[in-house]
């Protein structure tokens, strides 16, 4: 199964489609009662809204729905990192070169984040021997995000984010930002300085008029690894009102998305039920029946804020048919539900040094991502 599709054919079907106009994104929730509530709209400037995959290119079954990469690592910048050289614009040039391809095969979402994600150091990359947290300090752990101390945000770090979210803007997608990752949280000071960091990130997002953005603002609030006195984790309804709070302070013409991840425990929290404009699960290394059973519940729960989007889905690190059949069964198991399906390219462009964020070689690993491309452009395209 992972070497059905040639890098040549695979660049024969890229050109299936134009990029599209600028856009901005919204729920259905955001939208009102008129509005299919389990839906993602979307508008070009403008123009009314519409369900995302509307047209004659898509299957009628894709309406509302919002397929995804997670791309963690796009905007990436361990200031620790000694052991290789890296260059952080080459690899946000890379990452973004990368959108046609995406966009052709049916993906109209990427996943990125402020404060990277698992890179594998220590373990699937065993050269450099550190730990994937700040708290451990030079030499021994990991540095990657574009917040000081303080909640401020690092100029280098704006500038690739607004480079990355005006190319997948220009070719009609969306981006779900991350803000804030577990094993970086410890950065910021106190939780002044995370409240301070919302606003700022968001308030750059309304300054720059970036209205295809999805905010996130954390990852997995329910796991294990936050600090501040699990601030994040028990306070999200909080930071999701500060957030939302910027676009009315600001007079923005706009308003953007805004919730957090739950773990592979797919469940609903209070903070998030009564705040957030959609529900976004991860369904690392659960068993596919179970990704389904949850994905439909949640559609179903009256309480489930929006459309349910699946934005992680780890099934295994290695480039086996195994896992590849688990991708894919995943994947229609989240669409059976009644969701929206994220691939998480782990050797691909997870796992440092991200070599294959445009899988166009014969590579195994860009065989697997090539494989779960055209599985997705099959689902959503006629």
């Amino acid at each position: 199964m992972i070497a059905k599709l040639t890098a040549g054919a695979f660049a024969l079907l890229s050109l299936s489609l134009a990029p599209a106009l600028a856009i901005e994104i919204a729920t259905g929730k955001m939208l009102g009662p008129r509005f299919d509530q389990r839906a993602f709209y979307v508008r070009e400037p403008g123009g009314k809204w519409q369900k995302t995959y509307s047209g004659k290119e898509f299957k009628p079954e894709a309406a509302g729905r919002l397929m995804n990469l997670r791309i963690a690592q796009a905007l990436f910048e361990d200031e620790w990192l000694t052991e290789f050289p890296f260059d952080v614009e080459k690899n946000t040039d890379a990452a973004i070169a990368a959108l046609d391809t995406y966009k052709r095969h049916g993906v109209l979402a990427v996943n990125i984040s402020l404060q990277c994600g698992n890179a594998g150091y220590n373990r699937e990359v065993p050269e450099i021997k550190r730990n994937n947290a700040a708290k451990d300090g030079p030499g021994k752990g990991f540095l990657c995000g574009a917040f000081l101390p303080d909640g401020s945000m690092k100029k280098a770090w704006q500038d690739r984010l607004l480079r990355y979210v005006r190319a997948a803007d220009q070719r009609g997608m969306i981006v779900d930002l991350m803000y804030f990752y577990q094993s970086q949280d410890e950065v910021l000071a106190d939780k002044a300085a995370i409240r301070n960091a919302v606003r700022n990130a968001t308030d750059f997002l309304i300054d720059n008029n970036l209205r295809n953005v999805i905010i996130e603002i954390a990852n997995e609030q329910d796991i294990r690894g936050w600090d501040h006195e699990l601030y994040i984790e028990r306070d999200m309804g909080e930071l999701i009102a500060i957030a939302r709070e910027r676009f009315l302070e600001k007079n923005a013409p706009f308003r953007l998305p805004i919730s957090a991840s739950s773990g592979p425990s797919m469940k609903l929290f209070d903070s998030t039920t009564v705040h957030a404009d959609l529900t976004i699960i991860h369904g690392n290394n659960r068993p596919i029946r179970e990704k389904y059973e949850r994905t439909k519940m949640l559609y179903g729960h009256p309480n489930a804020p929006g459309p349910i989007l699946m934005n992680e889905d780890d099934n295994g690190r290695a480039t086996s048919e195994e896992n590849l059949k688990n991708e894919l069964a995943s994947c229609d198991a989240v669409w059976d539900g009644g969701g929206s399906w994220g691939y998480m390219p782990w050797r691909q462009t997870q796992m440092f040094p991200f070599r294959y964020h445009n899988p166009v070689g014969d590579s195994q690993d860009e065989r697997y991502f090539r494989a779960v491309l055209e599985h997705i452009r099959a689902k959503v395209m006629r």
